[in-house]
């Protein structure tokens, strides 16, 4: 039992490393507004648009480089106005440079590899990845 708690806690601890490695795709070549993007992405978006757990769905779709490149205008309308419904705008409370960090961090990172297929809690069908 208390092995399985100390492998649990160095799970956890690990968490935030492999998320950042998973993200960040490019390592240290990021300018220094890619890097302010990422943290910017990891306070505010990472929440929906990243795989909290292993067992957990995605609220929002995952964001890469594939999906912005050539639809930058429309990515940084969507995070200033939001969607109805969807998601919440950030006009108010991110600055236009800070969205243009978004969108240019954005633009680094990989395509995430797609989960397995995990069961449900209670037993059904595969739960949603939120893609």
């Amino acid at each position: 039992m208390r092995v399985k708690i100390i492998a649990g806690m160095c799970l956890v601890c690990s968490f935030p490393f492999a998320l950042f490695a998973q993200q960040s795709g490019t390592g240290n070549a990021l300018t220094d507004t890619q890097k302010d993007g990422r943290r910017i992405f990891q306070q505010r978006c990472a929440v929906c648009h990243t795989l909290p757990t292993v067992v957990s769905k995605r609220y929002g779709p995952a964001l890469y480089k594939e999906i912005v490149e050539g639809n930058e205008d429309n990515i940084r309308d969507v995070i200033s106005e939001g969607r109805p419904a969807l998601m919440p705008g950030f006009k108010y409370g991110l600055k236009d440079t800070e969205i243009d960090s978004i969108v240019e961090y954005l633009k680094t990172v990989s395509r995430p590899a797609r989960p397995k297929s995990n069961p449900s809690p209670t037993g059904g069908s595969p739960m949603s990845s939120g893609e």
